[in-house]
């Protein structure tokens, strides 16, 4: 048997860090984001014997296991072993995974591979799983069985698919997508530019100290986690009032506070580049996820793109061209 699955990573515009329990169990979350076409894949087949064998082609890790049940879930593929386990998948299966994105960049790709081996591994075992059971069971391998100082909004952003706002309520999560024309949707989509600075980061001391600063109600935190959440509120508002400038002058607000909630979620580069594009006719932008690297997110008219795209090569910015998507995950090829 062949299986193939992806499932797409996102981009954060508003009320990221809102998503993280620390926060939301206390005041309720927030956030405004996308789902775009780079894709994170799992390719499964049958094994010819009772071996698990895992290989990622991200991290370049290959782990053959013999007795998986005594199987832990450490090291860079400590997240793919944990879903196997959640659904009692031990042996017999080669699992085969790659991202279209460099890891620990910022587009929620490790919530995607959760995303994905979940949606996987449920039609291989012939399991019927709606988006949000989906959604749900990555953020509970993430959260709860890993302890990994992430939030929510990764997976239901890859398992929703489309441009949403979500809410997270301490005992619930609502996703409430933006319904708009098909022409706003199509110059909005148009008028965001990704680029990535050449740095990957690892998240977890960034979200770490931002959950402490939740969990400890430090004032200065959390006033600039409030104002955070208020304007990824007005950014979907905005949106739905068709008035994309207000979004992007609303973004560039968010980003001043963002940037100061943990003092590495910034650094010179970025600040160097986002400056050169705000100078070249950029409205707004950010540092998509986390921060410290990875892609940066920015809202800038067609006229404009050409220029800022110019400044930030001298940089040693790459533009990367996207789509928006709405289908979320999907089992490409099932065979026998």
């Amino acid at each position: 048997m062949l299986l193939i699955a992806r499932a797409p990573v996102r981009i954060s515009f508003g009320g990221g860090g809102t998503d993280l329990p620390a926060y939301y169990s206390q005041f309720g979350g927030a956030v405004l984001n996308t789902a775009i076409n780079r894709y994170v894949y799992a390719i499964i087949s049958d094994n010819a014997n009772a071996a698990l064998q895992i290989i990622s082609s991200d991290f370049r890790v290959f782990e053959r296991h013999t007795d998986a049940t005594e199987m832990t879930t450490d090291g860079e593929l400590g997240l793919a072993k944990a879903v196997l386990r959640e659904f009692g998948q031990y042996e017999g299966m080669d699992l085969f995974l790659s991202s279209q994105v460099p890891p620990g960049t910022g587009l929620g790709s490790s919530g995607a591979v959760a995303v994905c081996m979940v949606a996987a591994l449920a039609a291989w075992q012939g399991r019927t799983m709606n988006c949000f059971e989906i959604a749900e069971m990555a953020c509970d391998i993430g959260i709860n069985k890993l302890k990994l100082p992430s939030g929510k909004q990764d997976e239901y952003g890859s398992a929703m698919g489309g441009l949403n706002q979500i809410v997270f309520n301490p005992d619930s999560t609502i996703v409430k997508p933006l319904d708009l024309p098909t022409d706003v949707i199509t110059t909005f989509e148009r008028r965001i530019m990704l680029f990535f600075t050449g740095k990957s980061r690892n998240s977890g001391d960034i979200l770490k100290r931002q959950s402490n600063a939740s969990y400890d109600k430090d004032p200065a935190t959390l006033e600039r986690m409030h104002r955070i959440k208020a304007l990824g509120l007005d950014m979907a508002d905005a949106l739905r009032r068709h008035d994309l400038d207000a979004f992007g002058s609303l973004l560039h607000q968010s980003w001043q506070q963002k940037r100061g909630v943990v003092d590495s979620i910034s650094n010179d580069l970025i600040d160097q580049a986002y400056a050169a594009a705000r100078a070249q006719g950029a409205l707004g932008g950010k540092i998509a996820g986390a921060g410290g690297g990875g892609f940066m997110m920015l809202y800038c008219h067609e006229d404009r793109q050409q220029a800022v795209t110019e400044a930030l090569q001298t940089l040693n910015l790459s533009r990367m061209d996207f789509r928006f998507d709405f289908k979320g995950p999907q089992i490409l090829l099932h065979q026998a």
